[in-house]
Formats: structure tokens, C-alpha cells, sequence
């Protein structure tokens, strides 16, 4: 019965002593010895990541360089920059629908693979296989971004002017 007593009388106290998390944060804010940040860190103080074109990315004469009064852009190497493009981007969407193809492929191999299956090693190799060709697509994928976007970047930056 003793230990009973001693036992409420320690549930009951308990609740007394305890604070809120809100009035521990209140309380540690509010302190003068807590070290405040001398810097907030921003959206500005973050690297910004190599931007990708997007597959559909397109070059149009109106987006090239201005031109002062006088001035004409030679139409036919903007045409020239605008077919480049369009070629890599015809180029890029392919590669990532192969990629898509070879992925689903292995995905449903996968699938079918089951522990005694007397073709397991078969299909093993198969994905093997098919885990290759996907790297080697990827990377040929990496290859044709990085030609989109030095294509890009040079038709804006090297635009002819008379």
C-alpha cells in the first residue's frame, strides 16, 4: 500500500515539474547568454546547380542578342542554330525513350525472375545485359544534354551580327 501512495504521489508531481516545449523555446530565446546566428543562410548563399534544358528546348530569333538600329541578324546561321537544336533535342528524346524501353525491359524481367525458375540464369544474364545497355544509354544521354546545352549557349552568345 506504501509503495502505492509513493507511486500517485510521484504521477501527481510529475506534471508539475514538467514545461512545455513552446515555453522552453520562449525561455531559451529570450535569453541573453544563448548565442544568436550572426548570418541567416539564404536561397543566395546556396550553389546553384548546373541548370538542364529541358528536352523541348528551343532557340527563336526573338530570344538572340539585340540588335542596335542599322544591325541585322544573319537569319540563315539563326536557322542553322535553330535546326542544330531541334536535331539534339530530336536526338535527346530519343535516347530517353530508349532508356525508358531498356528500363521497363528489365523491370519486367525482374519481375519474372523467381527463385526456381530453371531459366533464372538465363534471365539473370539478361538483366545484366540490359543493365549495360541502359549505362551505356545514359551516358550517351548525359553526352547529347551537354551538346544541347554548349549548342545553347553558343547560339546566344555567338549570334552574327552584320
Amino acid at each position: 500500500m506504501r509503495w502505492i501512495l509513493v507511486a500517485l504521489l510521484l504521477l501527481c508531481a510529475l506534471p508539475l515539474a514538467a514545461q512545455s516545449l513552446g515555453d522552453v523555446a520562449r525561455a531559451q530565446r529570450d535569453d541573453p547568454k544563448h548565442a544568436k546566428s550572426k548570418h541567416v543562410i539564404t536561397n543566395d548563399d546556396l550553389p546553384v546547380a548546373q541548370m538542364q534544358p529541358s528536352p523541348t528546348a528551343t532557340i527563336s530569333t526573338a530570344s538572340l542578342k539585340p540588335i542596335d538600329r542599322g544591325q541585322q541578324v544573319d537569319v540563315e546561321r539563326a536557322r542553322e542554330q535553330q535546326r542544330h537544336v531541334t536535331e539534339l533535342n530530336q536526338r535527346l528524346q530519343l535516347l530517353q525513350n530508349e532508356v525508358n524501353d531498356l528500363d521497363r525491359q528489365r523491370t519486367s524481367v525482374r519481375n519474372s525472375n523467381v527463385y526456381g525458375d530453371p531459366n533464372r540464369i538465363q534471365k539473370n544474364d539478361e538483366i545484366r545485359s540490359l543493365n549495360e545497355q541502359i549505362e551505356s544509354k545514359s551516358r550517351e544521354l548525359a553526352a547529347a544534354r551537354n551538346e544541347l546545352t554548349e549548342a545553347m549557349e553558343r547560339a546566344n552568345r555567338t549570334t552574327v551580327l552584320k
